[in-house]
């Protein structure tokens, strides 16, 4: 199924973690708040345990990034995808 970013659609946010390794990288729920004319660029709402994260075209957006074959999947932080079935 081919799926297109859309306003209000949820979709998961990869953190970056913490250079020293005290927080990892981890997928974060998001609602799409904005669609860049590329159609896979996005601004979101970034919904964190201690409160939400703004991130914003203005600010060059998030880019989708989807790994195929790597069980589980490798995701970059600072990107987004579409949430895994489950």
């Amino acid at each position: 199924m081919n799926q297109h970013p859309s306003i209000g659609r949820i979709v998961h946010y990869v953190s970056y973690g913490t250079p020293g390794g005290e927080f990892t990288s981890q997928c974060r729920a998001a609602q799409i708040t904005e669609v860049a004319p590329d159609g896979t660029t996005v601004g979101l709402a970034v919904m964190n345990p201690t409160g939400l994260f703004f991130h914003s075209l203005a600010q060059g957006g998030c880019e989708h990034h989807e790994t195929y074959g790597v069980n589980p999947p490798a995701h970059r932080g600072g990107t987004w995808h579409w949430p895994e079935q489950v």
